[in-house]
């Protein structure tokens, strides 16, 4: 039986909100399974049983994408322009 996004987490939600390098979306069952077994990004993760219990299941945000950043243009520098080296 296919499960909806409603039924999914994003394994793992940090809980600093900071992203995860790799994720995957997965359903309870399989979440609270990873938590059996010691999985290693659960400690970390806002859906760890003991964080849920003290602070409540984490709001599902949805996040508005990075804004684009302007490059600039590498600046030529004249070797006369850098600082002299000075023997120690």
């Amino acid at each position: 039986m296919p499960v909806s996004d409603s039924q999914t987490r994003v394994c793992p939600t940090r809980i600093d909100h900071a992203p995860a390098l790799f994720t995957h979306k997965v359903n309870e069952g399989t979440c609270q399974d990873r938590q059996r077994g010691r999985y290693h990004k659960c400690y970390t993760c806002a859906y760890n049983n003991a964080y849920v219990a003290a602070r409540g299941l984490p709001e599902v945000a949805t996040r508005e994408p990075k804004p684009v950043v302007e490059v600039k243009e590498p600046r030529t520098v004249r070797v006369s322009e850098l600082l002299p080296l000075r023997a120690i």
